[in-house]
């Protein structure tokens, strides 16, 4: 099983696998589920996209592809995960049960936090967007 870098893909509106051995795409996917997985943030990324007022890639999710990847969750059985590059240090989560969509109610994933990630794309009529759960 090889270790491998995600993010969405904004020009493509699907996930990018990257190879952290290679450091290449090596997939597109809609939907997968890291083993073993976390966050990671590269901070220069992050101040570069604070400065210049442009996204970049620099925000990912580590961890190894689960065999049973294409399956859709349940939504309830997992915490919401955002990161707004703009306003969040790291990745924050945040349960459905709870006020949901309130930017107040979010906590910081712990820096050392290990598990499971899935990762999906909604599709909707104006398009697609990323959606992340832990």
């Amino acid at each position: 099983m090889e270790k491998v870098r995600v993010y969405w893909n904004l020009h493509k509106d699907i996930w990018s696998v990257v190879s952290c051995k290679s450091g290449l795409v090596i997939d597109y996917m809609k939907y997968l589920t890291l083993l073993d997985a976390y966050f990671t943030v590269w901070i220069s990324g992050q101040k570069r996209v604070r400065e210049e007022g442009k996204k970049n890639v620099h925000a990912f999710a580590v961890g190894y592809i689960a065999q049973d990847n294409n399956d859709k969750i349940n939504p309830l059985d997992w915490d919401r995960v955002k990161y707004n590059p703009y306003t969040d240090d790291y990745f924050m989560h945040q349960g459905m049960d709870e006020n949901q969509y309130r930017p107040d109610h979010w906590n910081e994933i712990p820096k050392d936090w290990v598990g499971r990630i899935r990762l999906e794309s909604l599709h909707h009529p104006n398009g697609v967007s990323p959606r992340v759960y832990i």
